[in-house]
């Protein structure tokens, strides 16, 4: 103990005095650490705007109507865009038709009948009833105007007999506009009816 005593007397006065501020410097730094400010000893309306770091207050922290308020008046309206590209054509109904008893005489080619449809390429089908007693063959089929082709069914009677030729093709041509169902009756007169279907293609 007196070993310490005889320590502090042998200090300057200028250390001793130095020692006293240190120490009064520490307690007050500890001091006002304890008493930080935080966000429940804020005040309303006590923070001013410049106060605050720029790009801290996000979307989440403001009101619906703050951001409401916020949102600017609705802009003129742009330059008209670009025509886009023609849509591809609709799809067309088929079209058909059936064509009555028809008697074709000895040795003569003679049409059913025929139906109009629009411009297109097309799958086609038809049926002929034929009756004859015509002693060589009997020669049903389709034609199409335009270069669109034709398609032909026969039959041999053999002196006599009825049948039911088939007969389809599909048009070589996109422009056909004339689809025409016709027979060859043979060496004697042929009775015929027959129906015609066309379903356009794309």
């Amino acid at each position: 103990m007196k070993n310490a005593i005889t320590r502090i007397k042998q200090f300057r006065p200028a250390t001793l005095i130095a020692m006293l501020a240190l120490f009064v410097a520490i307690g007050g730094t500890a001091t006002a650490a304890s008493g930080l400010i935080n966000g429940k000893k804020l005040v309303n309306n006590s923070v001013a705007g410049k106060k605050l770091k720029n790009k801290t207050v996000t979307k989440k922290k403001l009101a619906p109507a703050t951001i409401k308020a916020l949102k600017g008046q609705q802009g003129p309206q742009g330059p008209k865009g670009d025509q886009g590209n023609p849509g591809q054509d609709g799809v067309v109904s088929p079209v058909s038709e059936k064509f009555g008893s028809l008697n074709i005489p000895a040795d003569t080619e003679m049409a059913l009948g025929a139906i109009n449809v629009p411009s297109g390429r097309y799958m086609v089908t038809a049926t002929v009833s034929v009756t004859s007693n015509a002693s060589d063959v009997i020669s049903c089929g389709i034609s199409a105007n335009n270069g669109g082709g034709f398609s032909t069914s026969v039959f041999d009677p053999n002196g006599g007999g009825r049948v039911t030729l088939p007969s389809q093709m599909v048009t070589e041509t996109d422009n056909v506009t004339q689809l025409t169902l016709g027979c060859a009756a043979g060496n004697q007169v042929a009775g015929v009816s027959g129906t015609i279907i066309a379903t356009p293609i794309q």
